[in-house]
């Protein structure tokens, strides 16, 4: 079975299940997912995120995935399917902890839906004018994480969104671990750290790399 057949199926049971009425426009193509508008049955807009692990390398999906670890022969459909579940646990953690993430809907197969955020993502946004007040909007979120127990692990630019009020999301969770995991410490600062850096790099912000990580752990 390739992926297009796991589409059909997903589809076919998300469908008969009345949760979406017909899907819309790509939304976003990445490594390992490709996500698409949906329209419910009451016209609400959502976001549909099809997880397709394979366009990076069996070796480097593994490594990074730690519930894949375990699994001499997994398939490019199961991997995706784990991810999904994995990120939809993520989400329902995250969302009922009260980060800042889309609502998670439902969940079949190598499919999620969510609450559909009009914005774009951190990276395609050329300036900011108080990228300070940004930055500690961010960090203020991952604090709620990182109180929740769980790192992102995988946190850049590019997986956080700014809507049209000028709020921040963090997106993408089917990397996460928690926060009693052996290398936790080196992955929350690599994590904070790719923000901070970022922030100073293109904004012009003061706030180091230490300053930001610290200010994450401390409550």
């Amino acid at each position: 079975m390739n992926y297009t057949a796991y589409d059909m199926l997903a589809l076919n049971a998300i469908v008969k299940s009345r949760l979406i009425e017909f899907l819309g426009p790509s939304i976003g193509v990445g490594k390992e997912a490709d996500v698409f508008e949906g329209v419910t049955s009451d016209d609400i807009t959502v976001a549909v995120k099809f997880h397709r692990l394979g366009r990076t390398s069996f070796r480097d999906t593994k490594r990074k995935r730690e519930y894949l670890a375990e699994r001499r022969h997994t398939s490019w459909l199961h991997q995706s399917r784990l991810a999904a579940e994995f990120e939809f646990k993520a989400l329902q953690l995250m969302y009922d902890a009260g980060v800042s993430v889309p609502k998670p809907i439902h969940q079949n197969r190598h499919v999620i839906i969510m609450e559909f955020i009009k914005g774009g993502q951190l990276s395609d946004i050329i300036s900011l004018e108080e990228p300070e007040e940004f930055l500690m909007g961010i960090l203020d979120n991952m604090r709620i994480v990182f109180k929740a127990g769980v790192i992102h692990t995988d946190l850049s630019e590019y997986n956080i969104m700014i809507d049209e009020d000028g709020k921040d999301w963090i997106i993408d969770w089917p990397q996460y671990i928690l926060t009693d995991h052996r290398n936790a410490e080196e992955i929350l600062a690599r994590d904070i750290g790719n923000v901070a850096y970022y922030f100073m790099r293109k904004h012009g912000t003061s706030m180091t790399n230490q300053e930001a990580v610290e200010y994450v752990k401390n409550e």
